[in-house]
């Protein structure tokens, strides 16, 4: 929630301040359906639709102030709202409303951290995450963890681009201790315009794979990219590496603040030891930081989630909490977050894992070892979908899980999409004796897996957001089973 004169918020985008001196006292939102009486819409382009139609039911709804890149009159002329319902709104053309969406946000920041230095505002940390894998899992347990020390602001789902963050800093409020923030990059230059946005305290890193390759030259560019949110932080700033990743590790150089090294194999400040993984795929182990020990048994399922906690505790711990603070919450921590290794119990005893949010090498893999995890006790059914924005090499990088299957003993394989195509290709080359298909999107392997599945299967989904197997995953939950 924004607290600024209409004036201020002029200045901040760029533009003379004028002469309206009106306090906005309100919310601000990219989505038409959540403004309210008071608050401040951005209307930002899409692939689908425009910000801009929405402007006559901002105007109905009670919304103060819009940010627009189209002209007044040629809303109207469009049909998208009346010129009675546009006065009744304060208009701010801008060339870019994207970017000014970045600069309220960084405003309100900066106004929240002055107020905290005035006495009259509690923000402590401002907190990032960033990694090719586990920064929406790691976001959550740091907020559950945070959360019991005080008031804590964090992403929903997974807000993490130019767009999710800002919206997100603009959630804070002056009695927001804690505020953390999930930063994905998906090009050259994304890290850094975040973190010019929001000016961070400390800063993840969970190791670096092979996402968004589309958009790199290679997986040492990305780590390049990665790089610059610890290359942000100032002097009294922390950065949290994982030592079990050379590459996040080797990010040691590139930072003026301190460190703060998580391992589950070496001996950091924050480390895990006496590692378990029981038979649902649930890590276990002894959390030693720097105030003692304690013991963790994770109700997450899949064993990388022992990194993702190790990097929450250690934020956590900068945050003032101790061993056994750090364990009692994360032993009680669920997922907070849809189409992340959730667990769903169907009718004929078939249970499905619903990974489906997004896929990359490194995640499916890890999601796959889960699956194997099973596959003695079970029948298990990985149903794959193509992993996106891996440019040039994705067919290469699809044939290597496909090869991973085979190798894993996983007995049935279903791959959606075209990429998908080449992991059936590859795992039936390797293992003759599994049963494999191929489909050219979620609809179609929904009617698959209702001839293929079995009672007692376990089935896993997992692809990229816009492979659409989400929605496959979906509707099986919303039905309570397969057929």
């Amino acid at each position: 929630m924004i607290d600024m004169t209409i004036d201020a918020l002029r200045e901040i985008v760029g533009l003379e301040p004028g002469t309206n001196s009106t306090r906005v006292q309100g919310g601000v939102f990219t989505d038409s359906r959540l403004v309210g009486a008071g608050d401040v819409f951005v209307a930002l382009p899409g692939e689908n639709t425009d910000g801009h139609h929405f402007l006559g039911s901002v105007a109905r709804r009670g919304g103060k102030v819009a940010f627009i890149t189209t002209p007044p009159e040629e809303i109207v002329e469009a049909g998208w709202a009346t010129a009675e319902e546009l006065s009744e709104l304060t208009l701010i053309q801008v060339p870019d409303t994207q970017l000014a969406l970045g600069e309220i946000a960084k405003a309100h920041l900066d106004q929240l951290r002055r107020r905290t230095r005035n006495g009259n505002g509690k923000l402590k940390l401002v907190v990032g995450i960033t990694g090719s894998a586990g920064k929406t899992t790691t976001k959550d347990l740091t907020k559950q963890l945070l959360s019991t020390k005080g008031n804590t602001v964090a992403p929903q789902a997974s807000f993490n681009n130019e767009v999710g963050l800002p919206l997100t800093v603009l959630k804070a409020d002056p009695d927001t201790e804690y505020l953390v923030l999930e930063m994905g990059a998906s090009q050259p230059g994304d890290i850094e315009y975040l973190t010019n946005i929001a000016t961070l305290d400390v800063a993840a890193v969970l190791m670096v794979g092979t996402a968004h390759l589309e958009s790199y030259d290679s997986v040492e560019a990305l780590a390049a990219e990665k790089s610059q949110i610890v290359a942000s932080l100032g002097p009294s700033g922390v950065a949290v590496l994982n030592a079990d990743d050379s590459r996040v590790e080797a990010m040691s150089g590139r930072t003026s603040g301190r460190l703060m090294y998580f391992s589950n194999r070496k001996a950091t400040p924050i480390r895990a030891t006496n590692v378990k993984v029981d038979e649902e795929s649930r890590g276990a182990f002894t959390l030693t930081t720097p105030t003692g020990e304690a013991p963790v048994a994770l109700k997450l399922i899949g064993a990388h989630h022992i990194s993702n906690a190790l990097a929450a505790a250690a934020i956590a711990h900068l945050a003032g909490m101790n061993a056994t603070e750090i364990a009692a919450v994360l032993n009680e921590a669920t997922p907070q977050s849809e189409h992340r290794m959730h667990l769903m119990h169907l009718a004929d005893g078939v249970d499905l894992i619903d990974d489906a949010y997004n896929a990359n090498p490194d995640s499916v893999k890890a999601a796959l070892d889960v699956l194997a995890k099973y596959a003695s006790q079970r029948r298990v059914v990985a149903v794959l979908g193509d992993m996106l924005e891996l440019g040039p090499i994705a067919p290469q990088l699809h044939g290597e899980i496909g090869r991973y299957c085979a190798s894993i003993g996983i007995p049935v394989l279903i791959g959606v999409g075209p990429l998908a195509k080449n992991i059936e290709s590859a795992y039936s080359a390797l293992r003759r004796d599994g049963e494999h298909h191929h489909t050219l999107d979620e609809v179609a392997a929904g009617r698959l897996l209702q001839e293929v599945v079995r009672p007692r299967d376990l089935i896993l989904i997992k692809g990229s957001n816009d492979s659409n197997l989400w929605k496959l995953a979906q509707a099986i939950e919303e039905r309570g089973r397969v057929r």
